[in-house]
């Protein structure tokens, strides 16, 4: 049966008396027909709402959507939250991330079907690589394919200076995060489930994994969950058994580095030597490229130029290059790197 993930979910909000579940869910039920073509019955759902929320200010406070949950003694928001268009959020992979995030999506798309046959689905997907790969993007570009808010969350209010509110916080985080329809996004996510086997972590912090466990284990099937890390190789065996898709983002190679390229500067850029200096880019994650492009374009504004040379683009790329090198080397070995080009 078609839209039974959003007939269901509003079922369960009205049974249990939670009006900004039904009206989330209502929402999307809403924008689901109006883009299959169901124009008149999206408009009498909306009208529908309307009738209800007019009838009474208080009901109408109660509809709205929930504000995002604050840590009680920061009163700081425990995420950020963002509607992102597919436009806003383009990403380049490599062709086997491409395939796998399109099976997550497809998988995720089916979810009425899955239910209506009695079949259990698990919409948790966790990235992982070095900094700047694009799993931060990746998860705005999949909340935007879905049409869902990005509800991202703040590991700095999250983890209270009091730790055994932390637990209390993420409680929190994952009620709102269940109460709507929305993409839950856990950036860094080894800051919150470390391996419980290291010596150095207190007890407290360990417990924090416990509910991190816990929480995610209580989601309903249909929220979906991205979590994102640049350390896989520290986080909590059991926390890997919670998602069903496993991403390893690698950096770019040649051919997605050609297309960052093109996709960063655009028709600011007459070189028509791209292939050439995205093999200068070796080395390079899709976040350095991106502020190398910026740079370059920056550069050229300020110049009064409208349009960026490939000389400009790529002295960009190889101070880049440069910059991300002895940002790798050890303490000892950038001292010595200086000592050694002091005069060049």
């Amino acid at each position: 049966m078609e839209y039974l993930l959003e007939i269901t979910r509003i079922v369960d909000g009205a049974v249990k008396g939670d009006r900004s579940k039904v009206h989330g869910y209502v929402q999307q039920l809403g924008r689901k027909l109006r883009e299959a073509g169901e124009v008149k019955a999206a408009d009498r759902l909306e009208r529908c709402l309307c009738t209800v929320e007019n009838s009474d200010v208080a009901l109408s406070r109660t509809l709205s959507p929930a504000r995002l949950p604050v840590d009680q003694d920061s009163r700081l928001p425990l995420g950020d939250e963002e509607w992102v268009s597919t436009d806003s959020a383009p990403v380049v992979l490599d062709s086997s991330v491409t395939e796998k995030v399109e099976q997550f999506l497809a998988f995720v798309s089916a979810a009425d079907k899955l239910i209506a046959n009695g079949v259990g689905i698990s919409p948790t997907l966790i990235t992982y690589g070095p900094p700047g790969v694009g799993k931060t993007q990746l998860a705005r570009h999949i909340a935007g394919r879905l049409g869902l808010p990005l509800l991202t969350c703040r590991t700095d209010s999250l983890i209270s200076s009091f730790l055994g509110n932390t637990a209390r916080n993420l409680r929190m985080l994952f009620d709102h995060a269940h109460s709507r329809p929305c993409v839950l996004f856990l950036d860094e996510i080894d800051s919150l489930a470390k391996q419980r086997d290291d010596h150095h972590e207190m007890g407290e912090l360990k417990r924090v994994v416990v509910s991190l466990l816990q929480n995610i284990d209580s989601l309903h099937d249909e929220t979906i969950l991205i979590a994102a890390t640049n350390h896989h190789h520290l986080l909590d065996p059991a926390l890997w058994r919670r998602f069903a898709y496993k991403i390893e983002m690698p950096m770019p190679d040649i051919h997605a580095r050609k297309a960052m390229l093109r996709l960063f500067v655009g028709e600011v850029c007459v070189s028509d030597t791209l292939g050439e200096i995205s093999e200068l880019a070796d080395g390079l994650s899709g976040s350095d490229i991106r502020l190398a492009c910026s740079s370059a374009i920056r550069s050229a504004v300020i110049r009064g130029k409208e349009t960026i040379s490939e000389e400009d683009l790529l002295r960009e790329i190889l101070l880049t290059r440069r910059k991300a090198r002895l940002q790798r080397l050890t303490r000892k070995a950038f001292w010595r790197y200086v000592k050694l080009h002091r005069n060049s």
